[in-house]
């Protein structure tokens, strides 16, 4: 419909413009009397008008041409104009450039500056602060200048310039400063700190030497009874007592303190310990020249020494560390250096006493064994504490001394053909001194007795096994068979004891006879037998790795071939390996009983023929072995048994 509507618009429009043309020439026509059929007349007129309408124009060209002219060197000027105006604009936005960029490089080191300012007045603000917190307290070096401890009040001053020091580098390492601990000014403040501290540390330590080294000297030099030495060795805890709060203070600032103070304490000390064992062991040497029983006054030597270092290092845990008289164990662990440096003087003592009892009568140091071993148990840690180091000393060099005699009484006794023999003498010492051990620990409470008699039966067993490893070492060549000789004689000599006494002995028992065996084994490896038992366990080794025993055949150094060459010496003539053996081990084992003897030939039967039956089991199991192995395992045993 609207295409329709549009159709019938258009053409009314064509229609309008059409009349409107042919109503225009109507008048044309009218207005100059020409009539429409005189078309030439017409067109003539129309030339006409057209050549005087052109010449017109080209006249009012001309005569404003002449008008233009002036109009055009305007122009012409006017552009002249705008090129310079143009240059010189150029000119201006390049200067308005350069300053734009002068006023935002202006700006921005206003910005700087302002920025810079308000730095430097936190920096200031803050360096004021910062030197008010590394301002020392007044009086510190004042204190360490005018130093004295020669009065509680001068002692008092010297605490309190410590506790300034201790709050001074508290705020040193403060979170104030914490920013700023790897300033320079800091790290002198913190050196200077160190220093004072130092000073002051040196200074007591010097005082408190002096003082103590006085004393000692003062007590050794008097000639007083044990109870009036007792009476001026409790002055000097007074002394030490004075330094305790000025040791715990400076305990606070410097983590050494408390070792630097006991090392020193334990330094001035050890004279008088040593003088104070000395006086006991003078006894000792009374009672040997004598010819009396030294055993009361050694005894009483121990004892009493050992209550008096105990009670001293109760009174050193007190007085340094604080701490209770039940931490005096822990306190001679933790600080074992200087409890060895203070109890060396009773140390070298007792062993002095040992060596004139043991030179005396050597048998005296089993019931000396005794009696440091009850003395021992009440160490609660005998391995770091120094005064259970002390008695364990004591208790090593009366066994050395003991086993010099005991050696020297079989070497005397066995001549010449001892030093062929691959036996020891350490062998016969456990059976010959259990019997003693137990008769001089007899008086013992049996909650004390035990544990004492366990302690020295391990020390004399470990003693005679690292003799029979050493002498093993030291001769590899006969080294297997030292071993399986002196274990088997050690098991020997101690089967009756162990059959009565259980824990060490018993335990030490079984140790020597799985010596023994490993020995054998080692012995054996070396013999003829050793090919057909390094099949054996080259086979064994292969299956226990997860190989079965189809599968072993076709392994490295398993093959039938193999297996055949390593056998043939012992599958070829058995009997005579079994000889060969029997001879051999009868010249390396001669110093062995016929009965001994026999209980080491049976082990070794029974370690092969073992082997043998493994190996028997393991090659029927493999029809690729064919008839490799001949000679039965029963058949074996009868041989070793003939």
């Amino acid at each position: 419909m609207e295409g329709k509507r549009e159709a019938e618009t258009s053409a009314t429009a064509h229609k309008g413009r059409s009349m409107g043309r042919e109503q225009g020439l109507d008048a044309y026509l009218k207005a100059h009397n020409v009539d429409i059929g005189a078309v030439a007349t017409l067109e003539k007129r129309e030339q006409n008008e057209i050549y005087e309408l052109e010449a017109q124009k080209v006249f009012a060209l001309l005569e404003r041409a002449k008008h233009t002219e002036p109009l055009k060197e305007a122009f012409d000027e006017c552009e002249t104009h705008l090129a310079e105006l143009e240059d010189w604009l150029s000119v201006f936005s390049g200067k308005l450039s350069t300053m734009r960029e002068d006023i935002n490089t202006i700006e921005e080191r206003n910005s700087e500056l302002e920025t810079s300012s308000r730095n430097n007045g936190i920096l200031i603000e803050t360096l004021t602060e910062l030197l008010g917190e590394l301002k020392p307290p007044s009086g510190l070096d004042a204190a360490v200048s005018t130093f004295s401890l020669e009065s509680e009040e001068d002692t008092a001053e010297v605490i309190k310039a410590v506790t300034k020091l201790k709050e001074y580098r508290l705020q040193l390492k403060g979170d104030k400063l914490e920013p700023y601990a790897s300033m320079r000014a800091v790290r002198e403040q913190q050196e200077y700190c160190t220093r004072v501290s130092s000073d002051i540390i040196n200074k007591t330590s010097a005082h408190m030497k002096s003082a103590l080294d006085d004393d000692a000297m003062n007590i050794i030099n008097k000639e007083n009874t044990v109870a009036q030495m007792r009476v001026d060795w409790n002055s000097m805890h007074e002394r030490v007592h004075k330094y305790a709060a000025l040791i715990e203070a400076l305990g606070a600032v410097e983590e050494r303190t408390v070792r630097l103070f006991l090392r020193v304490y334990c330094s001035s000390m050890n004279p008088l310990v040593r003088h104070q064992a000395s006086e006991a062991v003078s006894c000792v040497r009374v009672a040997c020249r004598e010819g009396n029983q030294p055993l009361e006054a050694f005894e009483k030597l121990v004892i009493t020494c050992f209550e008096a270092l105990v009670a001293e290092t109760d009174f050193m845990s007190e007085c340094f560390t604080k701490s209770s008289h039940g931490d005096a164990a822990r306190f001679r662990c933790k600080y074992a250096y200087e409890m060895r440096n203070f109890i060396g003087g009773f140390e070298q003592e007792l062993l002095n006493a040992v060596d004139m009892i043991s030179a005396v009568d050597p048998l005296l140091c089993v019931p000396m064994l005794g009696i440091t071993a009850q003395t021992s148990l009440s160490m609660v840690d005998r391995e770091n504490d120094a005064l259970a180091a002390a008695l364990l000393a004591c208790q090593t060099r009366l066994q050395e001394q003991l086993f010099k005699y005991l050696d020297e009484h079989k070497s005397d006794e066995h001549g010449d053909a001892a030093d062929e023999s691959p036996v020891l003498n350490e062998v016969s010492f456990p059976a010959l001194l259990i019997p003693k051990f137990e008769e001089s620990f007899e008086a013992m409470p049996d909650d004390v007795k035990k544990p004492a008699l366990d302690a020295t039966y391990r020390k004399l067993f470990e003693f005679t096994f690292s003799a029979v490893e050493r002498a093993a070492d030291d001769d590899p060549k006969r080294g297997d068979v030292i071993r399986i000789a002196n274990y088997a004689l050690l098991e020997e000599n101690l089967s009756a004891i162990a059959s009565r006494l259980e824990g060490v002995v018993k335990e030490y028992v079984g140790a020597a006879k799985e010596a023994r065996k490993i020995a054998c084994s080692a012995y054996l490896s070396s013999s003829g037998f050793g090919p057909a038992l390094d099949v054996a366990t080259h086979l064994h080794s292969k299956l226990m790795s997860g190989i079965s025993a189809v599968e072993l055949p076709f392994q490295p150094g398993c093959g039938p071939e193999s297996v055949a060459s390593m056998l043939h010496t012992i599958l070829s003539s058995p009997e005579k390996a079994v000889q060969a053996l029997h001879r051999t081990m009868s010249q390396h084992m001669r110093y062995l009983s016929p009965f001994l003897f026999a209980d080491v030939w049976s082990e070794c039967t029974e370690f092969i023929v073992s082997w043998f039956v493994f190996l028997e089991s393991v090659l029927k199991r493999s029809p690729e072995y064919g008839e490799t192995f001949a000679c039965l395992p029963e058949g074996l045993r009868d041989m070793f048994t003939r």
